[in-house]
């Protein structure tokens, strides 16, 4: 009769999977150090490649600020069908996924409605930037052009960039 392999001892495995848990743990903290040593995290919006971006980003601090409370009161009262528009949109979104045979038309229109709500919400936001920039002054104006600028040639350096490693 062959004697059965024993299995390792509970406190062994579990000294190895506390070890392996710390070595993780230390990883992360050298990711985290790492990008902290190297200037922190990229801001949000560092890979968005949204048109209007060089246009809000070109605001001073409290304009940008000031600019986004109008967004959001603006947004808070003439949206309020839409915020439960968007909801119900995806709702609806989760139906059709779950349905078996999937609706492909059905989809679509969900989709179709979806970018109604945010061409609509964005017709909104450039309606209030353009009711904001008219009430900057020419100086403040100017100001604004010159950041808008900078931004644009940041963009455009980023861009040539992106190509570069694509070729």
């Amino acid at each position: 009769m062959s004697k059965a392999k024993q299995k390792p001892p509970l406190g062994r495995r579990m000294r190895i999977l506390l070890f392996v848990s710390l070595a993780f743990n230390l990883v992360i903290v050298g990711l985290v150090v790492g990008m902290f040593a190297k200037g922190g995290p990229p801001p949000r919006d560092h890979h968005r490649s949204d048109p209007v971006l060089p246009f809000t980003r070109a605001f001073d601090d409290d304009q940008r600020k000031e600019l986004g409370r109008e967004l959001r009161r603006s947004f808070w009262q003439k949206d309020k069908k839409e915020r439960g528009g968007w909801v119900e949109s995806y709702q609806e979104a989760l139906e059709v996924l779950r349905e078996d045979p999937f609706d492909r038309a059905r989809f679509d229109t969900v989709i179709v409605n979806q970018k109604a709500l945010a061409e609509s919400r964005r017709g909104n936001g450039q309606e209030i930037l353009s009711d904001y920039l008219e009430k900057l002054s020419p100086e403040e104006r100017a100001a604004y052009a010159d950041r808008l600028e900078e931004e644009i040639s940041r963009l455009s350096k980023r861009r040539k960039h992106w190509r570069k490693d694509r070729d």
